[in-house]
């Protein structure tokens, strides 16, 4: 695997990203924010991204998350990360940015909180 898989279910508001593989090139950046704005124009309020299948994530890729992050809350959105794989987990962890975002175990419990609030 190169490059970012991203798949996007559409869900009750708001939608889940299913982002893969390497996500590490401005070419994923913009296949990413292409995708985000297409979303954001339909009206969804918030934002899972289940990050449990990404194996290698670069600057860009914690672009992608400051960016998405940004967008929705400057929306009055929620956006909220999932299923951390080991490699995001520990970037995450190293760059500080696990205080920044709400981190879910899973993709279920991350849809019930937007329910919640």
């Amino acid at each position: 695997m190169t490059g970012m898989t991203m798949d996007v279910d559409e869900v009750n508001g708001g939608a889940i990203f299913h982002l893969g593989g390497r996500v590490m090139f401005e070419s994923d950046s913009v296949a990413f924010r292409q995708k985000l704005e297409q979303v954001l124009e339909q009206g969804k309020r918030w934002i899972v991204l289940d990050l449990s299948r990404v194996i290698a994530m670069s600057s860009t890729g914690l672009g992608i998350l400051i960016a998405a992050h940004r967008a929705l809350t400057d929306r009055g959105g929620c956006f909220r990360l999932a299923q951390l794989s080991e490699k995001v987990r520990s970037i995450l962890e190293t760059t500080r940015l696990d205080s920044v975002f709400e981190i879910f175990a899973n993709v279920d419990s991350a849809i019930e909180a937007n329910k919640l609030g």
